[in-house]
């Protein structure tokens, strides 16, 4: 679950950064926009993919099994 809200935050962040950036430059053409879209896609899509989570997630009936031992 930790790494859930990691992942959406950087994510967050670049898609942020990347929109600050665009501003900051005065971005006006078509042509820019698309790589700049395709910058702030692309990546955090990446990254999804291959950061895996550690494993698989308890079911109700372990965590209450734990809860209880």
């Amino acid at each position: 679950m930790q790494t859930e809200l990691v992942k959406k935050a950087v994510i967050g962040g670049w898609v942020l950064g990347l929109g600050v950036l665009a501003f900051s430059v005065n971005l006006t053409s078509v042509g820019a926009w698309t790589v700049l879209v395709g910058l702030g896609v692309l990546p955090p899509l990446v990254m999804m993919k291959m950061w895996n989570p550690p494993g698989p997630a308890k079911s109700m009936s372990e965590t209450i099994r734990d809860a209880i031992n």
